[in-house]
């Protein structure tokens, strides 16, 4: 089979393509003659290498359609994706943004008591430097108490800080493999 019959007959089938591809393809396989020539190849050894028309049109046509069914299914990875992002805005919006600000408000007073019961000894310190004729042992002892309690609130509003942190931090991350699409609903 010479050049003009091996192009023909892939020609004939690549029918279902467009005229535009099919003029790609044939150019091609023109170089490949081209190439082979230079070489010192004659027509029956560059077809010989080069194989079937039929098989080549058939290896073609498969990969155009992987290549349909991956641009399809890209198309609708991104409606997929875009729907699961407005969606998760809308439920994040409604549904978890106004708990997740409660739950920051509790925290945040939880720190500001911590911490303004642990001054509490040294106010009563300074008082006791500024006023020792009126400082009181029960002053004293309700500070200690104070100082004591807001210590152990300092530990409950550090272990509860740091759980709501990783509570956050998995549900942005279960957000995010949302969106890509590695979990499913």
């Amino acid at each position: 089979m010479n050049k003009l019959d091996f192009l023909e007959e892939l020609r004939y089938y690549l029918h279902y393509l467009s005229s535009q591809e099919q003029e790609e393809i044939i150019q091609d396989f023109e170089e490949h003659f081209e190439m082979g020539r230079a070489e010192g190849k004659t027509d029956e050894e560059i077809v010989r290498s080069l194989g079937s028309p039929q098989q080549i049109a058939k290896e073609l046509q498969s990969t155009q359609q992987v290549e349909k069914v991956r641009t399809n299914h890209s198309e609708k990875n991104q409606f997929r994706r875009i729907g699961i992002i407005i969606a998760l805005c809308f439920f994040n919006l409604i549904v978890v943004l106004g708990p997740s600000i409660g739950i920051a408000g509790i925290i945040l007073a939880a720190w500001i008591v911590a911490f303004s019961f642990v001054v509490q000894i040294f106010i009563a310190g300074v008082q006791w430097i500024i006023q020792p004729g009126s400082f009181y042992l029960f002053e004293l002892f309700s500070s200690i108490t104070l100082t004591g309690s807001g210590l152990l609130i300092f530990i409950g509003a550090n272990y509860v800080t740091n759980a709501a942190i990783r509570i956050f931090s998995k549900y942005i991350a279960f957000n995010a493999r949302l969106v890509k699409g590695e979990d499913h609903v």
